[in-house]
């Protein structure tokens, strides 16, 4: 009989995240194994190759926390209210999705490979929640009839792109605060769909 599992699979992962992050693709499995204490053995066990390891590190497993607030909206507060705080959460996913992808992108992976592992590409399910969450609030004559699709694409870019720019300068590039960039990119969508 094998020796029970002490460590769960998402404690390997997280900290093969952290490695990958603070090393880079080129890490030794030896570096992650030793910051777990396990054998770099007992991680090839797991997930057959370094390569496996960091593509589960690396991407998300589960649907992140943003998707869940918008699909359980909009409710009865303010429009500005709501959309602030799911942009928040999705301004938050932003940075920590482009450092993996980054971390994926410098290791040679094809992301559009990778993309295919997806029922539903994420960019394409984010663009389907955002523009639904939309299309609910303009059923509630919250706002006013758009092309909530095209909507959601602004919106997804407007916060995609920040994040990038980040990673490279190491602050967000307006040199405001992540909230108060949101605040204003709500504002100004907001005035566009009354």
């Amino acid at each position: 009989m094998g020796r029970p599992q002490t460590i769960s699979d998402e404690e390997i992962l997280e900290s093969a995240r952290e490695c990958f992050f603070d090393h880079g693709p080129s890490v030794a499995t030896e570096v992650i194994a030793e910051r777990l204490g396990v054998s770099p053995q007992a991680l090839y066990k797991r997930f057959g190759s370094k390569r496996n390891l960091m593509t589960a590190a690396m991407l998300p497993c589960t649907a992140p926390g943003w998707i869940r607030l918008v699909e359980s909206g909009p409710d009865d507060r303010p429009m500005q209210e709501q959309l602030v705080e799911f942009l928040n959460e999705l301004a938050v996913f932003f940075v920590d999705i482009v450092r993996r992808m980054s971390v994926l992108r410098f290791a040679g992976c094809d992301l559009r490979e990778l993309s295919k592992r997806f029922t539903e590409p994420p960019p394409v399910r984010d663009i389907r929640v955002i523009s639904e969450w939309f299309e609910r609030a303009h059923q509630r004559g919250l706002i006013r009839q758009a092309d909530y699709k095209a909507t959601a694409m602004m919106l997804l870019s407007a916060l995609h792109g920040p994040a990038m720019i980040q990673e490279m300068l190491g602050r967000h590039p307006t040199g405001q605060s992540q909230e108060d960039y949101v605040a204003h990119v709500a504002d100004v969508l907001l005035r566009g769909l009354k």
